[in-house]
Formats: C-alpha cells, structure tokens, sequence
C-alpha cells in the first residue's frame, strides 16, 4: 500500500516522532550538505543531490568506546538510543546493505554496529537529482527494492511515500492511502559499464596504477568519506592507575601506510601505487567475486572530497 502527504505537513509528521526518536536529516552546514540531528524541521534541506559525507558514523563512528573495564568488571557501551533517518538517498541504503553483510555474518556479529542497526529506521528519499560526481545509476544502486522502513517519492507538492517493512506500520495510520504507483528517474553525467569494470580482471599491472596514484597525497579522505568503508583498529586506552580502562574501536585506512604494517617493520603495500590500487580491486573485483556485487555504490564522495579530484571513473575507463 501506498501513502500520499502533502509537503506542507511533512515538518509535523517528523516533529510528532522526535519525543520518540532522535531524528537525523540533511541540513545545510556551513554551505554543505551533511545529516545530523535536528531539532527544528525547518532546517530540513531535501532539494540536493547528494550529502557531502555518509552515514557510517551513525553505525561505526570514528571512535568509539566498546567497552570500559576494571580489575573487577568489564562494562559493554552499547548504543540503544533510537534513531530515524530521514532523507537517506538509494545509494546510501545499498551501502549499509554492503555493511550488514560485512558486520551481521552468519560467522560472526557485530554486536556494536548491529545494536545501532536494530534500533534505526530509514526513511529513504528517492532519488531524482544526481551528487556532483554521482554514478549510482552504473551500478544498479540508484533505485531500492529493500532496506528501507518508508520511501518517499517528490511528486512536486506532495510525496508518495512506499511501505517497505512490518516497523513502517506505526508510521503510516494517519496518512492517506493512494493507488498512485511513483517512479524516479535519474541521470549521473558519470558513468562506468560493467565491461569497462571487467577489465580490472587484466590490468592489474597495468602502469595507469602508477601515473595515476602519482597524483594521490594517501590523505585517507577517500575511505574516511566512503560509506562501504569499515576498516577499524581496535586498542587499549588504560588510565594512570593502570587498573582499569577503555577498549576502543577507531577508523583505519587501506590508503595509510601503516595499515599493512607487522611486527618486525615490514610493510606489505609499501608503495603508494599497490595501496590505490588495492582500493579500486577491493570496490570493484574482489568483493564482488565474494558476495556476488560491487562494493562501490557510486556515490562519488571519494572524487568530491580529494583534494587531487582522483575520478575513479577516468581510471576505469582510461584502463
């Protein structure tokens, strides 16, 4: 079934679940789009292509505390606030898809990261207008079968908003049922074909990693922006009295040189080209020869926030 609401009262159907939940939403900060947590609808911003950073720090923060700890005891920190996320795009939905399968195994569960998962609600918005440097419609992730509670669809005055989950029921028993069936187009100036991908298969010597990872700086901005992105170190914090403390979790990064890096010094991606070229074949091979889809979702933030504007979509296509 189907749901229509006028835009007029869009800012009144959130107000009314912000005693319930903390609500996240894109809003213009400093001239950039970003999700954080309103207070007031009326910074609401939903007229954008695409948010200037994800939303993995609302699953996997860039530190956090798992669990702190004494001679005595070991207390988890487990997040339980609830949250809904409005405004969430296509591309960002098929992300945390991407990350449920990494962190909600069958061999293995991330009780931080699925805590957070149980506890938020999505509420995506259909995309109709593309990021700067999108190219989700190349990848199949710019439209959503599954992964969101409610989809809204901008009919212009008003939205049609799509049921997608059992939790959606409580949100929609006030709002008007429509046969209306809405549809969003979108059209990315960027593209890649999967025969151009297919060609990683065969260039991985190809000297194009070396020109190319010539102009990269190893900034991390790339995989701190990108929202597959989930490699994390995890180390002790102890306090002085050497007797209880912290363990953390905090971001790591394939682009550091560090990242590789074992007991005795050895560095195994020394070199800067081995390390931008394991970025590209982690996003667009191998994860795909696992889990049967691409890593990359396509949504451009790792071109719009380098500083070397590195288009990941030039070097597929110049290989």
């Amino acid at each position: 079934m189907n749901y229509r609401l006028s835009k007029q009262k869009i800012g009144d159907f959130l107000a009314s679940l912000m005693n319930e939940y903390e609500v996240i939403a894109p809003v213009n900060d400093n001239s950039l789009i970003k999700f954080k947590q309103i207070s007031n609808t009326d910074k609401i911003i939903l007229d954008f292509g695409n948010s200037r950073y994800s939303l993995k720090k609302y699953f996997l923060p860039n530190k956090q505390v798992l669990f702190k700890y004494t001679k005595e005891d070991i207390q988890e920190e487990l997040d339980n606030k609830k949250r809904i996320i409005f405004g969430i795009k296509p591309c960002d939905v098929h992300a945390l898809l991407i990350m449920d399968k990494l962190l909600l195994g069958e061999d293995l569960e991330d009780i931080y990261y699925k805590t957070k998962r149980n506890n938020t609600i999505i509420f995506a918005l259909a995309n109709n207008k593309p990021g700067e440097n999108e190219f989700s419609s190349s990848l199949g992730t710019d439209k959503l079968e599954r992964g969101y509670d409610l989809l809204f669809f901008d009919k212009g005055d008003y939205y049609i908003i799509k049921s997608g989950s059992e939790k959606a029921r409580g949100f929609t028993n006030n709002l008007e049922q429509t046969e209306e069936e809405p549809q969003a187009e979108l059209n990315c100036e960027k593209s890649l074909s999967e025969e151009q991908i297919s060609k990683l298969k065969t260039s991985f010597d190809s000297p194009v990693w070396k020109e190319e990872s010539e102009k990269c700086f190893s900034c991390a901005g790339c995989t701190t922006t990108c929202p597959t992105c989930g490699c994390f170190d995890v180390r002790d914090d102890p306090n002085l009295d050497l007797e209880s403390g912290s363990r953390i979790r905090i971001d790591a990064s394939c682009q550091l040189k560090n990242y590789t890096g074992v007991a005795g010094g050895h560095v195994f991606r020394e070199g800067r080209d081995s390390r931008f070229k394991h970025r590209y074949y982690h996003k667009l091979d191998y994860f795909k020869d696992q889990y049967g889809k691409h890593m990359c979702v396509g949504c451009g933030r790792c071109i719009t926030n380098c500083p070397a504007k590195i288009d990941m979509t030039e070097i597929i296509n110049k290989l």
